[in-house]
This record gives structure tokens, C-alpha cells and sequence, in this order.
């Protein structure tokens, strides 16, 4: 069925051309043979064989004759035929069935695969091309000035000249219009391809001048290739094996392998998205949208396929999505059916726990707290994030949730994922909760063994009421009676096998809140933490001093010392930090040493100190604790300085090489500063180069783009509009900072696109009523088998009852 409708495209294009143009087509005696020889009678494949030789008018009553055998045989194809097309494989088979062993496939096409990192039959299916080229065959005449085109052009004369760059100059004809074609190198082959009278096949991008149309540099072919020329092409990238050699065919031996698992095997893979909600949103079959998407139809507007628009892609942008959040409707499902305690609270608790406080809790903290209360009040666990901005006094909001537990006679685990962090977070507990009677114990790696056998006891007895920790909390050892919250930071996620492992712990399921100082634009929120519920803190405690922020270019370094060298003098301290890129280790802890230097330089009469992620994490704590005690006055560090670290007499951030991190990332780092009762500063170096106006358009455009995201850092403190602004200015992929745990990659969604953050929307709302209707998967096993496939790890879904 397909070589049928392959050959009866073929056919119909190729009997509409103009006589001279069909006199010089060649290739279809073979083409048109193979594609129908089961199709047609011995005879008439002889026929066809002979097509090539005969005279343009006999070619084309060939033609419209096999037009008409071809429609009919279509009609005539008995169902059975069709049918066969309808047998699915499981998708098992395309997971298991390698590229390596595919026999339809040459081994220079199989090498391509291997370039991409493409193993399985699945992999290749969705690995998707990241834009669209028009290879369509156009007209010279019809052509406009900056459009792309393939043209089967007639050589009028091939000469050397001497015209800067450009080398060779080709005039090519297509009946009265011309095209001047420039090569920038004068090799040999190039006059023996480009004949006088021969006709050659070309793509370019044309440049119109006055009644001039020119071409530099353009693709050329030997032959043509239906599956690389004539119609709308896939680019796919070619990042992956360095080892894998490429050449300038290697996109083309991608794309005719990819061609050939499609034509072979597409017809058989499973339907798994369920039928109503591809009838609700008006969705093609998984066997269309996929091969619409690698080999879109001639009916395509190209602008559409380049803007991720059509319902092909639409369909799988859409499958994505509605995996991610059906794994984490079918997560939240699964904890919530297991029970925990719940805990009492009195109708006044808020107002009680804010007598203790030696100030009034905002608006925010109050909705919280009471989100959390009602939560904690129910037999279901609760799975919830604070999400508020650097100093909204999310801990403030901990600390109530914890009282509140530990007066319900039950306990309390805090998991900070640093020790420094764990034991501010136990002073800050403590110096509240001291007030209610109620004390706090610390346990870490470093907790003398003599201590840790006393705690494990309380712990056990219950006698402990909230204990905060770093992973200590889960050693082998470590016992509860009654555990029935967790708090934990977001940037360790407490996994259901955490929970499991505190269950064995305790005997019951524990009620989990995770803090994240961390502002996330609500489309990375629903994709990051569907699972969880989501409480927002925006207004900032009061008496929270400002952080002024200022832009200085590398030359005017001296200013910035200046006002630095102020602050010292006041007493007070400063952070540098240095960019830290994964793929440059080397040269990134070559620029803090060389940095390190200059500081040391600039302040010879202060104390200077380095940090960074090569350090022991025993040496990290120690400088840390140096600062924080006051016994140091300048730290220089790559980004390693843990968020929440508190160190109220710092008043300046110094944020070298700024253009080199997110906006996110720098708005977390300034609110390292300015935590105390002063004021704080946070100074953005950028080269001085980005003072200057670039010649070239696209650096130029570049240049501003950089300015134009470090001045929103300027102009604005809010978290939330930071985080959305780089949510569309970088993309999604770095929106929580080089060092982001379980960062989400997609082969087709982008939330660059507004578009597709609207489809989030629509998926969490049918993964969730699915989930609802079958909490199971049970009535979709395809479906579930993927989702299981997909994310199984990243959230654990086991069944923990």
C-alpha cells in the first residue's frame, strides 16, 4: 500500500511536467518498476522498464495510463490487504528490536543512528527533527530576494574569476530566467559537474538584485532522491558521539534510514494516548502525528512546522506532557492512598504561635501555616511545597508546622542537606521553640557517637520531639516512635522510598513539606512538582532591607572597589563568586584561583578566603564557619555557597563574569546579602566589550539580548517575575542553575513556547480525572508500560503500601 501511494505520487508529479523538463527526467524506469512490480502484470513492468527511452509524448501517455491502473488497483485492494496494516506490535518490540540488527538499513546509515545515540526502534521513532527546510522544487521565476529553494537548473557556463572570496562562477537557465552561482574554491570536480547543457539540481538561499538572482555556496546533487529532495526535509541535530566521524551526507543518510523504519515499521506500533481525549482535543493517530513529523505532506506551511503549530506535532507535544504529569498524578495517587496520623490543632493556633515570634507574620506565612494545619489535620498524607521567595520566611513557616506536630505529642524530622544549613536550622528552631517548652535536638555525621546513642534512645521513646539532621536522619540506626512530618529541602526530594525507609522507621506514613527558596514560574512548577501541592509566599517579612543592585563593565572595576572597600570599613563582609560551566572545570577553577589573587591583592590588609566544589565538604564547612564567625572578610567562591546560608553581616555580592548565569541563579546568590539590619549591594561584572555596538547583526542582537536579561535583575526583586523572565529569555532547561537535581529534558515540548505552556495546563487536567477514573492504569496498560518506562526512576513508583 505504501509503494503504491509512493509511486502514484511519483506518477502524478511527473506527468504534469512541461516536455523538455520530462525528456531529461531520468530514474524512473527503476523507481517506478520496483515500486509497482507487485501491483502490475510482467508485461506492463517491462513496459515501465523501457520509460527512460521513449520520446516526452509517449512518456506521458505511459504515465496517464499508469495514473488510471494505479487508482484503480486502490479501489480493488481487497480488506484483508488492508487489515494486515492494523496488526500492532507490543511496544516491548520496539524497545528490543535494535538498529544495529535492522537489515533495511546500509551501514553508513546505521553509523549515522550511531552518531545520534539512536539504539532501539523507539528511539529512532522519537527522536524528533529540531526544524523543518523547504526542499520543494521551485521556479527561478517566482523566486523572492532571502528564500531558500531546490531548482533543476540547465548549465549555461562554468569560469574561474577573482572576485574577493568567490572563486568559481556557474550561469545556470531555467527557460528564459538565470542564476549566477558563486563556489569561494576553484576544485576541479566543480567544472566536471557543472557541464555546459547538463542539468543539475541545486538548494540555496537566492539573493535578488535589480533583474540579478545569485546563489553562494549552494547544496548540489549527483541525483535525485525522493527522499531528500522535492519536499518538506527533517533536520535532525547531529550532536552525540564525538567518536562517530560525520560528513556533509550524514543528515542524508539519517534521514533515509529514518524513512525506511518508518515506511517498515510505524504501521505497527501501539495507540496508547485513549481515544476520547484524542477525539476532546482533536488529536491525529500516534502512526500520523509521527510521520507527519519526521516527513511532513507537500500541504504543510513550513512556518507552522518551524513553529512547533501543526497537529502532528501538537499531538506529541501533547503525549509528552500528559506522561509527565500522568506519572505525577499516578505519584500523588500513591501516597495518598496510604495513611497518616493526623494531627489536632486549636482554632487559634496561628495567633498563638505568632505571640512567640518577636514579630508579626505576613499575610503569606499566615496562608501557609493554615494550608499546612488543614493538611496535617487529614488520615491522607500531605505532600506539600512552600515555594517563597529568598528571605519570605518560609522557616518561620516550618517552625509553626513543627509545633504544632510536637504538641500532638508526636515528632518532627527536619532534613537539611548540608551541616551548616542543619545547624542554623536548629538555632532558628530553637531560640523559637524554647519559648513553647518544646526542645530541639541536632544529629549529624559529626555528632559524637556518645550523643548520638542518647538521641537514637529519645527518638525511639518518643521523648524527642523534633530532631533536624542532614541524611543522618536515615541511617540504619535511627529509630522513631511516633514520626509524623518530615520537612525537607526540594533540592534533595524525598522520594517514596525515603518515605519508606522513615515508615519502617516509624510504622506509619509521615506528612512531607518541602521548602524551596527557589521561585518557580507556575508552567516549570506543574511540570517539576505536579505531585505536590503548592503554597506561595510573596510579601517579604517587614524590616527586610533592600538589596540595590548595580551593572559595572570590567573597566570601571575601580569604582566598585571603592564603594566595597566603604563597607569593609564599616566592619562588614563581602561574596565573590565565580561562574562554574560543567563541560570547563578546569578553566573555571583556573579563573576563581587567578580571581582569588586579585582579591587578595586589591584588600592586602583583609582576610580573603576561597571556597569551591572541589573541597572536601569538612574544609567547606570550616571556611564557612570562618565568615560567618567574622573571621574572615572577603569570600571568593564559584557557585557552591549553599542557598539559605545565613550570614547577617555580609552586605555585598560580587558577581563576576555575570552574562555567564541565569537570572534565577544570580537572584538567589543576592539574597545572600542584606539578611541582617544593613542594607545590601550586589554588583554584576560584565566584560567591557559589552559596551561596544557589534558589527555583526547576530552578535549584536546577542549583546543586547545579555543586557537586556541583566537589567531586569536591576529594575525588579521580585523572584517570580525573575524566574518567568528567564524562563523566556534561556528556556526552561537551566531554570534552577547549573547544580538543578532532576532537571527535565523534552525531545519535543518547549515552554519557551507559549503554546506549550498551555497544553500543560490541559494535560495535568486529563492526567489527573485518568488517574481519578483509574488510579491503577489497568483499562491502559500501553500507556502505563510507557509512563513506567519514562519515570520510573525519577519518581519512584512503587507501590508502598
Amino acid at each position: 500500500m505504501k509503494k503504491l501511494k509512493q509511486a502514484k505520487a511519483i506518477i502524478n508529479r511527473v506527468r504534469n511536467y512541461e516536455n523538455a523538463l520530462l525528456s531529461r527526467t531520468t530514474g524512473l524506469s527503476e523507481t517506478l518498476s520496483q515500486l509497482l512490480s507487485d501491483f502490475l502484470p510482467e508485461g506492463l513492468i517491462e513496459d515501465i522498464k523501457q520509460i527512460d527511452s521513449l520520446t516526452p509524448q509517449k512518456k506521458r501517455a505511459l504515465l496517464n495510463y499508469l495514473s488510471k491502473a494505479v487508482e484503480q488497483i486502490e479501489r480493488n485492494i481487497p480488506e484483508k490487504k488492508k487489515e494486515k496494516q492494523s496488526i500492532k506490535l507490543k511496544l516491548q518490540d520496539f524497545w528490543s528490536i535494535k538498529i544495529n540488527d535492522l537489515k533495511i538499513l546500509k551501514p553508513i546509515e546505521k553509523r549515522a543512528f550511531r552518531k545520534i545515540g539512536v539504539k532501539s526502534l523507539y528511539d529512532a521513532l522519537f527522536f524528533f527533527p529540531h526544524r523543518y527546510e523547504d526542499k520543494r522544487l521551485k521556479k527561478l521565476s517566482k523566486i523572492k530576494n532571502g528564500e531558500y529553494g531546490l531548482f533543476r537548473l540547465e548549465v549555461v557556463e562554468t569560469k574561474k574569476i577573482n572576485r574577493g572570496k568567490l572563486k568559481v562562477q556557474v550561469v545556470l537557465k531555467e527557460g528564459k530566467d538565470f542564476l549566477n552561482v558563486y563556489f569561494v574554491h576553484d576544485r576541479p570536480y566543480l567544472f566536471s559537474f557543472f557541464r555546459k547543457g547538463k542539468e543539475v539540481i541545486l538548494y540555496g538561499k537566492v539573493s535578488v538584485y535589480g533583474k540579478e538572482k545569485s546563489m553562494i555556496q549552494p547544496e548540489i546533487y549527483n541525483s535525485f532522491d525522493e527522499v531528500v529532495l522535492d519536499r518538506i526535509v527533517p533536520v535532525y541535530s547531529l550532536r552525540g558521539d564525538s567518536s562517530v566521524k560525520i560528513t556533509s551526507q550524514t543528515i542524508n543518510h539519517l534521514r533515509r534510514g529514518m524513512f525506511k523504519i518508518i515506511e517498515k515499521y510505524l504501521p505497527y506500533f501501539p495507540e496508547y494516548l485513549p481515544e476520547e481525549i484524542r477525539e476532546r482535543y482533536k488529536l491525529p493517530s500516534i502512526s500520523q502525528a509521527l510521520k507527519n513529523v519526521h516527513f511532513p505532506e507537500d500541504t504543510h506551511n513550513i512556518e507552522k512546522l518551524n513553529g512547533f503549530e501543526t497537529r502532528p506535532q501538537i499531538r506529541l507535544i501533547f503525549d509528552e506532557l500528559f506522561i509527565l504529569e500522568l506519572a505525577q498524578a499516578y505519584r500523588k495517587s500513591l501516597i495518598k492512598s496510604n495513611p497518616a496520623q493526623p494531627v489536632s490543632v486549636s482554632e487559634n493556633f496561628v495567633e498563638e504561635f505568632e505571640n512567640l515570634l518577636p514579630f508579626s507574620l505576613t499575610g503569606d506565612q499566615k496562608k501557609a501555616l493554615k494550608d499546612i494545619l488543614s493538611d496535617i489535620s487529614k488520615s491522607s498524607p500531605m505532600n506539600r511545597m512552600v515555594q517563597g521567595d529568598v528571605g519570605s520566611g518560609k522557616t518561620v513557616v516550618a517552625i509553626g508546622s513543627a509545633l504544632a506536630v510536637a504538641q500532638n505529642n508526636l515528632q518532627v524530622a527536619v532534613m537539611a542537606p548540608t551541616e551548616i544549613l542543619a545547624k542554623q536550622h536548629y538555632h532558628n528552631f530553637k531560640n523559637i521553640l524554647s519559648k513553647a517548652g518544646i526542645e530541639v535536638y541536632l544529629l549529624t555525621g559529626n555528632t559524637p557517637p556518645k550523643e548520638k546513642r542518647k538521641l537514637y534512645k529519645k527518638m525511639e521513646t518518643g521523648e524527642a520531639k523534633i530532631v533536624i539532621g542532614t541524611h543522618a536522619l536515615i541511617q540504619e540506626e535511627v529509630r522513631f516512635k511516633n514520626l509524623a512530618l518530615v520537612i525537607v529541602d526540594e533540592q534533595h526530594r524525598f522520594g517514596v522510598e525515603q518515605r519508606k525507609a522513615l515508615i519502617e522507621k516509624s510504622g506509619t506514613v509521615p506528612h512531607v513539606l518541602v521548602m524551596t527558596a527557589t521561585p518557580i514560574p507556575r508552567t516549570l512548577s506543574i511540570a517539576l512538582y505536579g505531585d505536590l501541592d503548592v503554597s506561595i509566599i510573596k510579601q517579604l517579612p517587614a524590616g527586610r532591607k533592600p538589596v540595590e543592585t548595580v551593572l559595572y563593565y570590567e573597566d570601571e572595576r575601580e569604582n566598585m572597589l571603592s564603594k566595597i572597600k566603604q563597607e569593609l570599613e564599616k566592619g562588614r563582609q563581602v561574596f565573590v563568586v565565580y561562574p562554574l560551566i560543567e563541560e570547563s572545570e578546569k578553566s573555571d577553577m583556573k579563573s576563581v584561583e587567578e580571581g582569588f589573587k586579585h582579591w587578595q591583592e586589591a584588600f592586602p590588609d583583609k582576610n580573603v578566603v576561597l571556597l569551591h566544589g572541589k573541597m572536601p565538604q569538612e574544609e567547606k564547612d570550616f571556611i564557612m564557619e570562618q565568615f560567618r564567625d567574622k573571621k574572615a572578610d572577603i569570600l571568593v567562591s564559584t557557585t557552591v555557597i549553599e542557598v539559605g546560608v545565613d550570614i547577617p553581616n555580609a552586605t555585598v555580592m560580587v558577581i563576576e563574569d555575570a552574562h555567564r548565569f541565569g537570572l534565577s541563579q544570580i537572584h538567589q546568590l543576592r539574597g545572600r546579602v542584606g539578611r541582617g539590619k544593613y542594607g545590601g549591594y550586589c554588583f554584576l561584572i560584565v566584560p567591557s566589550r559589552f559596551k561596544k555596538k557589534e558589527q555583526e547583526p547576530e552578535k549584536e542582537k546577542s549583546r543586547q539580548k545579555t543586557l537586556e536579561r541583566l537589567k531586569i535583575l536591576v529594575k525588579t526583586s521580585d523572584g517570580f517575575r525573575i524566574a518567568e523572565a528567564d524562563l523566556e529569555l534561556r528556556g526552561g532547561g537551566d531554570i534552577m542553575g547549573t547544580a538543578q537535581s532532576g532537571k527535565l529534558t523534552f525531545s519535543i515540548a518547549d515552554f519557551t513556547r507559549p503554546k506549550d505552556r498551555i497544553i500543560l495546563e490541559y494535560t495535568k487536567k486529563e492526567a489527573e480525572k485518568l488517574i481519578k477514573e483509574d488510579p491503577h492504569l489497568e483499562g491502559h496498560p500501553v500507556l502505563k508500560e510507557l509512563m513506567m518506562a519514562k519515570y520510573r526512576d525519577r519518581f519512584n513508583l512503587i507501590n508502598i503500601a
